[in-house]
């Protein structure tokens, strides 16, 4: 009988202990608070325009015109004429240094004549893109860019029939047409 209780301690005693996980600490580490549960709403930062920018065409295009009503007088100047477009293009609104044209309460559309003839690569820093030195299509009047940086397509008309430089950027987030 003693044999048998001993043979009995010693399996029991030999059985391997619980596994145990190291680095993991008994209490949890993220615990629930009152603060923590209620999301707060991040107010977004204010637009500032950087100085190197003549108009920023990406900010401005594909927003409601109502929230970007300031920064386009600011940028393009005061209106001066609205008229509506045929079919369902909606309206364009003159500036005195571009014009938009708006569907719907968004500004899809956005041109800017450049003060001077300009490369493409500066025309489209200039007007908020990243530089782009890739390739293009290219008539006799203008580059075109087609869906690039979230734009359907991104009009730089050419200074002259063969010339480098471009006189004007027009960039469309998306065609009226593509959307009925």
């Amino acid at each position: 009988m003693r044999l048998g209780l001993a043979i009995t301690l010693s399996v029991l005693g030999c059985t391997p202990p619980e596994p145990v996980l190291s680095g993991i600490p008994n209490a949890p580490i993220l615990s629930e608070t009152a603060d923590e549960t209620v999301k707060s709403e991040r107010t977004p930062e204010p637009y500032a325009k950087t100085t190197d920018i003549y108009v920023d065409i990406r900010h401005l295009c594909g927003k409601p015109l109502e929230r970007v009503k300031v920064e386009l007088h600011e940028q393009l100047g005061q209106r001066q004429n609205v008229r509506v477009l045929s079919g369902s293009q909606g309206q364009e609104i003159q500036f005195t240094r571009g014009r938009v044209r708006v569907h719907d309460g968004i500004v899809y559309m956005v041109s800017v004549p450049l003060n001077e003839p300009r490369y493409r690569r500066e025309a489209l820093q200039l007007t908020g893109f990243p530089p782009y030195s890739g390739g293009v299509i290219r008539t006799s009047r203008e580059y075109r860019l087609n869906n690039q940086w979230d734009f359907r397509r991104i009009r730089m008309k050419r200074a002259g029939r063969d010339a480098e430089q471009v006189t004007e950027v027009e960039a469309w987030r998306w065609l009226p047409q593509e959307r009925q």
